[in-house]
């Protein structure tokens, strides 16, 4: 499963990183909104982690214009900005769960986990590390 990263906390992000490759997922890592939009669009990942406050594009707006573009991927908003209307815009803008920062790791894991699951069931794909079966076509990819 390969998960991106779209952070301009170069920290936050390399420790993010640092998790997920822990755990098993490749890790792709973007650090404004307009390269993370890029690497979306390719269709190379399976989840987006997207901070809403980004330079050039900001979280919320990257969020939309993937949703209009037909971009399927599940994204998982994880931000400093707490408030309900912060929290409700980024939802409305396309996110498929808001993750407010500081977060527990725990926590961030679970919700990854719950949308590759749903993922995985959406689109009749069976996915684990890395390897894809879709049943109704009997195919079968590694890595892509």
């Amino acid at each position: 499963m390969k998960i991106l990263i779209v952070e301009d906390d170069r920290p936050l992000s390399d420790s993010l990183r640092a998790l997920l490759e822990n755990r098993g997922y490749q890790v792709e890592t973007a650090y404004d909104g307009e390269a993370g939009v890029q690497c979306a669009i390719r269709g190379e990942c399976d989840l987006v982690i997207l901070d809403v406050m980004l330079p050039l594009l900001d979280g919320r707006q990257a969020a939309r214009w993937l949703r209009e573009q037909k971009c399927a991927v599940p994204i998982l908003m994880l931000t400093a900005r707490s408030q309900l209307e912060d929290r409700v815009e980024g939802l409305n803008a396309g996110a498929d769960y808001y993750l407010t920062k500081p977060f527990d790791a725990r926590e961030l894991l679970a919700r990854i986990a719950v949308q590759l699951r749903r993922q995985s069931r959406q689109d009749g794909i069976l996915r684990y590390r890395g390897i894809a079966l879709a049943p109704e076509t009997r195919e079968a990819t590694v890595e892509g």
